[in-house]
């Protein structure tokens, strides 16, 4: 695990990211996160846990919880919050979404909250994540999308400053476009709004994939 400081935009995103996002939790995102993330069960991988928004939504169902977070900075705030943690074992670790740490079906469920709009390579991840998940497994999904329409001709035009200061996000990522070319089979998705979101962040798909039962 790298214990440096990081990069200057991470610990720029680190310092302003909770507090915008505390605002969307205090509308209504914590409610969703905790009837999405009640379906996790076993062990479970939480890929860019961030600063721990999803931590206290995971259940006693959940036997064991890794929490993945390359940003040392955010990694320094989420130990601050194993207090809320109720799986019953857990740890924190580094790592390359693209190059995930864990053995072939090691993890029960996989779930990612708002992450892939920031990967440089969400197709390589979504493989990884598939490669991790045991036969049969579950995929939870929380993710902003490309909307239509004037909003999506806003997140084009948005997307490249919002990269710079946002440590890599682009709002115009076609997510379930992806989701449906990977390795995975889509159960379910919601189309929902991020409650508080701003502009280029508001379209949010909510839902459930699965990998191949052997």
């Amino acid at each position: 695990m790298s214990e440096g400081a990081g990069t200057r935009s991470q610990r720029f995103f680190a310092r302003w990211y909770p507090d915008v996002m505390q605002r969307a939790e205090d509308a209504g995102q914590a409610e969703i996160r905790a009837r999405h993330l009640a379906r996790a069960r076993g062990r479970v991988l939480d890929l860019g846990t961030g600063n721990g928004f999803s931590v206290p939504h995971y259940t006693a169902e959940v036997t064991e919880l890794v929490m993945l977070e390359p940003n040392p900075a955010l990694r320094a705030q989420l130990q601050r919050r194993t207090a809320d943690i109720r799986a019953r074992a857990w740890q924190i670790v580094d790592g390359d979404a693209y190059a995930l740490p864990f053995a072939d079906a090691s993890f029960d469920t996989v779930a990612a909250s708002l992450v892939f709009c920031s990967l440089d390579r969400p197709a390589a991840a979504l493989a990884e994540l598939a490669r991790v998940l045991r036969p049969g497994g579950t995929f939870l999904f929380h993710e902003h999308v490309r909307g239509t329409g004037l909003r999506r001709v806003v997140q084009e035009v948005a997307t490249p400053v919002q990269r710079r200061i946002a440590d890599g996000c682009r709002p115009n990522r076609d997510f379930v476009g992806l989701l449906r070319r990977s390795p995975f089979t889509v159960a379910d998705v919601d189309e929902l709004r991020m409650p508080a979101g701003a502009l280029t962040v508001v379209p949010m798909v909510v839902g459930a994939a699965t990998t191949a039962r052997p």
